[in-house]
């Protein structure tokens, strides 16, 4: 190219910066013409993610303010050979410790990174490097290699940084990162020196008394482009007919759109399969293609226009697009909202309507802006099929005037204000739906009423009533694939009980509450609930549950509407109740929950306790007969818990029927007229709380209430591992951190009272259960030997040591039939 350029052959070459400085600085007869061609910043490559990556910039952007690099430019752009050198000595001798740095690099790129005469690595960013392992106290292993090898060679590992004159784009920032440039240089033209100067001449000429020329020229322009032959009508008829497309595109897409979305949550499997089928199908055909197919094909013989078929095919791409986008918005909108709606008493269209739709909305219309506007901007390939919209009609002014720039230049502004003015408008809609951005004020209700100040008791129609049984459970039964959370669990509950509902994690205690509202369905068994049998597919589960509230651990509130709203949604939509008579039971049911403040505050700006307080209100809202709680307290902040229980000790005292999954045991102890304790799927006991606190009759109930930590050991040998045995205690011991101090009397005490003193009555086939108990919450540990077969009193065995020691380990011994328990020190 160099030679062309110089022998008039060719009139300019157009090349990286770097590599044209350098050629200018060896050629005296060539120059660089002033005005870049394009930017072109150059940069050190590193792995996506690379920590090294903000240490580089900061050397680079350090270097770069000092004049470090410019001088390392004037020396590498030099063209002097004897200058363009790396001094070796100023890297060698330094602190490598931190390790090496795999470094590769492209091998011909002058002066940028090529590899020298004798084979050495050279160039202005193969020095740039070597000082940049130099300050991480790295060493340098080179490796020279193609341009194209350089990124599969950063991203397989085989090198932490590459660099070769490579520019940074966009493309290249998704697969690797960059440090900030080390040259910000330009695509330039390299000309004859005398060619330059001629152009900048010209140049120079025409800008100094070319402005009344210029706006000549643009008027030409305009005259030519909108004036003549009436062109203006032209453009207005192409942008009716964009408008047109885009607008009945967007209608039919969006209706057509939301059955999509509701058919891919169909439980009926091929009505999910055939719209995800169509949906996969038609995602993956470019929207130019699918038009074409449509027109030449699909309706090839149909009397239809092209327009219709456009709308056609952009309202079918538009209604895939707007599924996805609506099943995402819906996904969003948290599942326990909707358990709460229909908790209330709400039918799945009702739910839909009144909770999911709004909040799902809000999170659609961003989305869905950005995609009006690609359907917009898509409907410009319309003229592959001869339909005559705005850039058709661009086509048509440019190819009579055969002038580019004005066509082109009205079309891309018109495309501009047109999305513009449509997404302004998708905004507006936008801010009238947001809930944060509407009037807090409740229209049509007096909220000055006497009634509303009134400080009557809120909880009228609460409790009360005969002992009569409200829920009859018999057989529940609920299994799922990997579990099986509910074995076999029966029990009645009457009017006016207040039973707290106890055990471990994953013994059922949820699941049971959500099988009774049937949020759950129980795989067998039966459920009657104020005389309607819930597990029967008649029964009206609407109308039962609104007589039977439930409160969720996670709140579960509305977050679409305020506190208030929250509280009149149910009896206004389902009891008919009048909003004024709502809005004053709501209120006096947040005055006693101490929430009156906050009627106007949305769910997000309220903290745990007050939005437990203010679900309970919702639940009390319809005046229920039965109200299940589960886990209540369970996401609260320890200083919150108090509130909530409060209000919970209250409803007690007025005889709600309450049913209540807690961890809360002094509330279930002091409150509660009946606990259960479920463990293993099962109804495990049934009693008073005296009964189940201070004389629990099972012994998986007496390790829950005490919060025992138990470890059991079996010896049926008299051969048995007595070492693997003691390293089973030392074991439960950290486990559960136990005191060292008894772990060691647990391991002395078996030694001394189980191997010498019970062992040798039991023969060669003993059958001894050996059972350490640790109450993490009195830090008591005891420890019990039992044994089958002739009861016998062991410490009366054993000689004088073994008895002192065992006494002087423990605080009480007792014996019982075929059982010695004692508890340690």
């Amino acid at each position: 190219m160099i030679p062309a350029i110089q022998n008039g052959t060719a009139d300019a070459g157009a090349m990286d910066e770097p590599v044209a400085r350098l050629i200018v600085a060896q050629n005296p007869d060539l120059a660089i013409f002033s005005d870049p061609l394009a930017p072109s910043p150059v940069g050190i490559g590193l792995p996506k993610g690379s920590a090294r990556t903000s240490v580089c910039s900061a050397l680079i952007d350090k270097w770069t303010e000092d004049g470090t690099l410019a001088a390392l430019q004037d020396k590498w752009f030099s063209g002097d050979s004897e200058r363009m050198k790396i001094d070796s000595s100023q890297f060698t001798g330094y602190d490598t410790s931190a390790g090496t740095l795999k470094f590769s690099y492209e091998a011909t790129t002058i002066p940028m990174c090529y590899t020298g005469s004798a084979g050495e690595p050279e160039g202005y960013e193969v020095e740039v490097v070597y000082m940049i392992a130099k300050e991480l106290h790295m060493a340098v292993k080179t490796t020279g290699t193609k341009f194209s090898s350089l990124i599969p060679a950063l991203e397989s590992g085989q090198a932490d940084l590459i660099c070769g004159s490579m520019t940074i784009t966009d493309e290249r920032k998704q697969s690797i990162d960059f440090a900030t440039p080390d040259f910000k240089g330009s695509v330039v033209l390299v000309m004859r020196k005398a060619d330059v100067t001629a152009a900048t001449d010209a140049s120079s000429s025409s800008t100094s008394g070319g402005i009344a020329g210029l706006f000549a020229a643009i008027s030409q322009g305009f005259d030519k482009t909108f004036v003549r032959e009436g062109r203006w009508v032209l453009m207005a008829q192409g942008l009716g007919i964009t408008l047109l497309i885009s607008l009945a595109a967007a209608v039919i897409g969006t209706i057509g759109g939301f059955g999509l979305c509701l058919q891919r949550g169909s439980r009926r499997r091929w009505a999910r399969s055939l719209a995800n089928g169509l949906c996969s199908f038609e995602s993956g055909i470019p929207i130019v293609v699918l038009l074409m197919v449509f027109f030449y094909v699909v309706f090839a013989k149909a009397a239809l226009g092209g327009i219709v078929v456009a709308i056609i095919a952009f309202g079918l791409d538009f209604a895939v697009t707007c599924s996805t986008m609506m099943r995402t918005g819906i996904d969003a909108v948290d599942p326990g909202q909707s358990e709460a709606s229909l908790a209330l008493g709400f039918t799945k269209r009702q739910t839909f309507a009144k909770i999911v739709a709004p909040q799902a909305v809000s999170h659609i219309l961003p989305v869905y802006k950005g995609s009006f506007v690609s359907l917009v901007k898509g409907t410009a390939v319309v003229g592959y099929i001869a339909v005559t919209d705005l850039t058709k009609v661009s086509d048509i002014i440019r190819a009579r005037t055969f002038d580019a720039f004005f066509p082109l230049i009205a079309t891309a502004l018109i495309y501009f204000f047109l999305t513009w003015g449509l997404v302004a408008l998708i905004g507006m809609l936008e801010g009238r739906l947001d809930p944060k951005r509407r009037s807090r004020e409740l229209r049509g209700i007096d909220v000055s009423s006497a009634a509303v100040q009134d400080e009557s008791s809120p909880w009228e129609g609460i409790g009360g009533g005969d002992d009569a049984p409200v829920i009859e459970i018999s057989h529940l039964r609920k299994v799922y694939p990997n579990a099986t959370p509910l074995a076999d669990v029966s029990a009645t509950i009457r009017r006016g009980e207040v039973i707290s509902v106890l055990g471990p994690s994953g013994t059922g205690k949820s699941t049971l509450l959500r099988c009774i509202n049937r949020l759950e369905d129980p795989t067998s068994g039966k459920i009657v609930v104020l005389g309607s049998d819930v597990t029967d597919p008649a029964c009206d589960l609407a109308k039962v549950r609104q007589r039977m509230g439930m409160v969720f651990q996670s709140f579960n509130l509305f977050g679409h509407l305020t506190v208030i709203e929250n509280v009149m949604l149910a009896p206004v939509e389902l009891k008919g109740t009048s909003r004024q008579e709502a809005y004053e039971q709501g209120m006096r049911l947040l005055r006693q929950m101490g929430l009156a403040d906050k009627a106007l505050n949305f769910p997000d700006e309220l903290s745990g306790g007050q939005k437990q307080r203010v679900a309970i209100a919702r639940t009390l809202a319809m005046q229920p007969d039965i109200v299940l709680f589960d886990e209540p307290t369970s996401a609260l902040d320890p200083t919150m818990v108090g509130e909530v229980l409060m209000v919970m000790n209250k409803l007690a005292e007025l005889g709600l029927t309450m049913l209540v999954v807690t961890h809360e045991m002094q509330f279930a102890h002091d409150v509660c007229s009946r606990v259960f304790y479920m463990d293993q799927g099962e109804l495990y006991e049934d009693g008073t709380p005296e009964q189940v606190f201070e004389h629990p009759r099972r012994e998986r109930t007496r390790a829950f209430i005490r919060q025992l930590k138990v470890y059991t050991a079996h010896v049926d040998s008299a051969d048995f591992d007595f070492i693997e045995t003691m390293a089973g205690i030392d074991d439960f011991g950290k486990r559960f951190r136990v005191p060292l101090k008894s772990v060691q009397n647990a391991q002395l005490v078996f030694e001394e009272l189980g191997v010498r003193g019970v062992l040798p009555r039991l023969g060669d086939s003993p059958d001894l259960t050996l059972t350490v108990e640790y109450e993490e919450k009195t830090a008591r540990t005891s420890l019990s030997l039992a044994w089958a077969g002739e009861d016998f009193d062991p410490m009366a065995d054993l000689d004088e040591i073994s008895t002192a020691i065992v006494q002087g380990v423990t605080t009480k011994i007792e014996h019982e039939p075929g059982c010695v328990r004692v508890e340690l020190k």
